[in-house]
């Protein structure tokens, strides 16, 4: 089973319905968090996101991020209403603001606290619970103090992506502490990271040949193909097919990003944040981004990119890196 990752900034409904037009093989993708934190009221518009009219093509699992378990059991009933069965818990996300809350994975050094608040939410929500975790914030050995917390309730997963939180997105996995903590996990893992190509996937599964559930997140960016080439283990497809889907693709997430944020300088800045991973799609990424970000008419950028698009040649898959280019916003 294959879950697309939430990446805020990158993968809401405008991404997730253009994806699903035109490319298959992901099976549930799990949304860019709600927020719920003291000063934030809860208001009908951060549901936009979830709202089924707009998920009609891809499977989601709605995602939050808190740390207050009277928030998180309000929210649950009110994505329950709309006819989720589960959400998922966001333990894992790193950005300073968010961790310094206690929030994301600010929250893994805090192991009673995490008990405190399943304690209080697990029998008061009406859907299931799953968790997206890293190992820890400042060290990979918090994991052992984490997993007996995590492995007393009945969660419908638990997402683990291997690094700390103090890591941002940069560095290594630490995956000697998932080798010899994995048996020791009492429900079903979806392992989450540095997943770029076939080649990287392989090498994981081989490692970890009782995992099933794997997520991608950053890959799907830079090669949308990606999901598909790993369900049938083959990546030849030829380069019409290739061109006419990407061309396509980014067509209609540009008209879904019109729809949603009408202003045309604002659209522009979002589209120069998914193109410093598009620009992955073709050889001379960086110039291609460079020429892109240079431009400061929506017109002219669409214009350009197109041409780009239709005529520059293509990146071979496993050549994409699935990091963005120049100064692309990470997730």
């Amino acid at each position: 089973m294959i879950y697309l990752a939430p990446m805020q900034g990158y993968t809401e409904a405008e991404f997730r319905l253009a994806w699903a037009m035109f490319f298959s093989g992901i099976d549930v993708a799990v949304s860019p968090f709600i927020p719920l934190s003291e000063g934030i009221v809860f208001r009908a518009k951060h549901l936009n996101d979830i709202m089924p009219g707009r998920n009609q093509k891809l499977a989601v699992v709605p995602q939050v991020l808190g740390n207050n378990s009277e928030q998180i059991i309000r929210l649950a009933r009110r994505i329950a209403d709309l006819g989720y069965e589960t959400i998922n818990w966001n333990l894992g996300c790193p950005k300073i603001s968010v961790a310094k809350k206690q929030r994301g994975s600010g929250l893994l050094p805090f192991p009673n606290k995490i008990r405190s608040i399943l304690d209080q939410v697990i029998p008061n929500i009406p859907v299931q619970l799953s968790i997206k975790t890293r190992l820890g914030f400042q060290s990979p050995d918090e994991f052992y103090e984490l997993l007996p917390v995590y492995n007393d309730y009945p969660l419908q997963s638990l997402i683990i992506h291997p690094r700390i939180g103090s890591q941002m997105y940069e560095g290594n996995l630490f995956l000697e502490v998932l080798d010899q903590t994995i048996n020791l996990v009492k429900h079903t893992i979806v392992f989450s990271g540095d997943i770029s190509n076939i080649r990287s996937f392989e090498a994981l599964r081989k490692r970890y040949p009782t995992i099933e559930h794997w997520m991608l997140g950053r890959g799907v960016l830079v090669n949308p193909f990606l999901p598909e080439i790993i369900l049938k283990g083959s990546q030849h497809l030829d380069e019409a097919t290739i061109r006419h889907k990407q061309y396509y693709f980014a067509e209609e997430l540009y008209c879904g990003l019109k729809d949603k944020l009408r202003n045309e300088h604002t659209v522009l800045n979002k589209l120069k944040d998914y193109w410093s991973y598009f620009a992955r799609w073709l050889t001379g990424e960086q110039q291609v981004f460079d020429t892109l970000s240079r431009l400061h008419s929506l017109k002219e950028f669409i214009h350009v990119s197109n041409i780009v698009l239709r005529n520059n040649p293509l990146a071979s898959f496993e050549t994409r890196i699935a990091r963005p280019v120049g100064k692309g916003i990470q997730v």
